[in-house]
């Protein structure tokens, strides 16, 4: 894929104004489907003021970046994942798209620039939103909205404006072939594993379409409402999946003060009446035959060290200490993402003992690097006895080779 730059071509305006154009824009944006849904829910709901259906969607909009919200005397700080992945792509590509139009120097200099002029601005309108959405009680800290701000604009201001000057890919280039193979590598373990626990957890919502049903009916959301509470849901989805996937590591989850849910026992009190939470296993011991989907984090970290070793663009074989260490390289890296995916995944879900849910951290994000990492170390190697294998079996049917030994 060609860089942004390349494509759009550029007039060469300065790096900070691309960044704090772009960091408005796509707070607008962020703010503009935030609102759209509220509204939504407050058409169907018949209650309240346009107003307020706005200045919940923007609590919301700034409850996906890790803002929290301060309800009384709590914080619930737990993070939408659906909605924390739509701010940030949002924003990686409009600061991708920005930078690249206006033609941003590709260099990491510059790249700097822009990310610390978006960091700037972005802090200051969530800041500013914070300040102005307060609602019934419900209401964001403005420093809170600032912290979160400067720490998602800086880090995606640099992916984005990385990506739209061209620095991305010249940095990943530049990368040996096997180093670039494990970045790959490391990327398809941690997907796969995500993909599982996701199939976990439709599979276990079909499973109890039942109760899925009796909450929503309990609900009554109406046609407008059904549309906003579906969007909700799948919001939250993501958590879910990767809650599943500290299950698969061995810790489990809580859902609530005194709560485990694991592979193989389920201890629940009152659960949130939201439908997607029908997923949540019901509280006692759960199929024996779940506990097989504790081997797929080994799997996955397998999977991950196997394509860094195949996938590596040489054809000379290494050796079997350099693929196992790059092989575990894609495991660790594989790890650290669904370690980072489970950081982000918990959290307060309101007052008493929902104060505690989430993944057990930080024991599941240790076990999820050390765990991929030995699968990624036991894939690189069966990549090397693979290859060596094929090589040896090229070398006993190749022409010159055998006419070389029978010369002698």
């Amino acid at each position: 894929m060609r860089p942004l730059r390349n494509r759009l071509g550029g007039s060469g305006r300065p790096g900070w104004a691309a960044g704090a154009t772009a960091a408005v824009a796509a707070a607008l944006l962020g703010l503009l489907v935030c609102g759209g849904l509220t509204v939504v829910v407050w058409l169907a709901a018949d209650t309240g003021t346009a107003g307020g259906a706005l200045r919940g969607g923007a609590i919301a909009w700034l409850a996906a970046h890790g803002s929290g919200v301060t309800v009384g005397q709590t914080v619930i700080n737990a993070i939408p994942l659906g909605l924390f992945l739509l701010a940030v792509l949002t924003l990686h590509s409009t600061v991708a798209r920005v930078s690249a139009g206006w033609g941003v120097a590709n260099g990491v200099r510059e790249v700097g620039v822009v990310a610390s002029s978006c960091a700037v601005t972005y802090a200051a309108v969530l800041a500013v939103v914070a300040w102005w959405s307060p609602l019934d009680g419900a209401a964001v800290q403005p420093w809170r909205a600032a912290v979160a701000g400067l720490l998602v604009g800086a880090v995606f201001g640099a992916s984005g404006a990385a990506h739209g000057s061209g620095v991305l890919r010249r940095q990943y280039r530049s990368l040996p072939p096997t180093g670039r193979s494990a970045l790959r590598g490391g990327i398809v373990g941690a997907v796969a594993l995500v993909a599982l626990a996701g199939v976990l957890v439709v599979g276990g919502l079909v499973a109890r379409a039942d109760a899925v049903g009796a909450l929503w009916s309990g609900l009554r959301p109406g046609l407008l409402g059904g549309i906003g509470l579906l969007l909700v849901c799948l919001l939250v989805l993501p958590n879910l999946v990767l809650w599943t996937v500290a299950a698969m590591l061995g810790p489990g989850y809580a859902l609530g003060a005194g709560t485990s849910v694991t592979l193989t026992s389920s201890t629940l009190g009152a659960v949130p009446a939201l439908p997607v939470l029908a997923a949540v296993p019901p509280a006692g011991p759960r199929p024996g035959w779940l506990i097989a989907f504790a081997a797929a984090p080994l799997l996955a970290g397998a999977l991950a060290g196997y394509l860094a070793v195949e996938g590596a663009e040489r054809r000379a074989l290494g050796e079997l200490r350099t693929d196992v260490v790059a092989g575990a390289g894609a495991g660790v890296f594989a790890g650290s993402l669904v370690g980072l995916g489970l950081l982000l995944s918990g959290g307060s879900l309101g007052p008493g003992r929902l104060g505690t849910s989430g993944p057990d951290l930080p024991l599941s994000v240790l076990l999820a690097i050390s765990v991929l990492a030995v699968g990624g170390a036991v894939g690189a190697a069966a990549a090397h006895y693979r290859g060596r294998r094929g090589a040896d079996d090229d070398a006993t049917s190749d022409p010159a080779s055998q006419d070389s030994t029978s010369s002698v």
